[in-house]
């Protein structure tokens, strides 16, 4: 049973944003959940990750470096030209440079 509920994850999480979306009077009470609720997710999906997971990332510490470089370099590059695309006002564009980061 739970294994179903958890494959379908991706359909939840769709439907549960979409009556959200409609009906944001109802998740308001919820708001400060949220940092919480996401620290519990990153620290599931981390003890997820094997002893060997950690060993090749020490192995290859350039990928890990080549990650960081393209997260704060690239994603803010693309989300500028988006911005410039988009003719956003400055105030949002700096919203969304910030979350390209």
């Amino acid at each position: 049973m739970i294994k179903k509920f958890t494959s379908l994850f991706p359909l939840w999480a769709v439907l549960l944003s979409a009556v959200a979306y409609v009906y944001p009077e109802y998740f308001v009470p919820y708001k400060g959940f949220i940092v919480p609720l996401l620290s519990l997710i990153m620290l599931g999906m981390g003890v997820t990750l094997s002893v060997d997971s950690f060993l090749a990332v020490l192995k290859r510490p350039y990928v890990v470096l080549l990650g960081t470089l393209m997260q704060y370099t690239l994603m803010p590059l693309a989300a500028w030209i988006v911005c410039l695309a988009l003719k956003l006002p400055a105030d949002l564009m700096a919203g969304v440079i910030l979350l390209g980061c």
